[in-house]
């Protein structure tokens, strides 16, 4: 019981949980760093992966664009960029290929 203690209690101090209430620490933390200029992590990497998905739209190969098509859909209105591509690929002789193409502009357009 003792050890189970003891290292619960070094695993809090490692990682930086003291004893303190959070909005005390809150405050502190905030006042301590200054603001962020430039967004970091999963923002940074939307437009990344957003010129990626419009370069899979162009590809020849039907389970390519069907993929892009699709994930463009889970970026909703932050992929409005492939709007034009996606119009062009509703018109496709390839049922599926129109249909996911169908599906992603009426997410983006939400």
């Amino acid at each position: 019981m003792r050890r189970r203690v003891w290292l619960t209690a070094m695993l809090l101090t490692a990682v930086g949980c003291s004893g303190k209430s959070t909005k005390s620490r809150a405050k502190t933390t905030k006042s301590s760093r200054p603001a962020r200029k430039h967004p970091k992590g999963p923002k940074t990497m939307g437009g990344l992966l957003l010129d990626a998905y419009i370069e899979d739209l162009k590809s020849p190969a039907g389970d390519k664009r069907i993929n892009a098509a699709r994930e463009l859909a889970n970026m909703g209105p932050n992929a409005k960029k492939a709007v034009p591509l996606l119009e062009k690929m509703a018109t496709d002789k390839d049922g599926k290929v129109s249909a996911a193409a169908k599906q992603a502009l009426v997410s983006i357009r939400k």
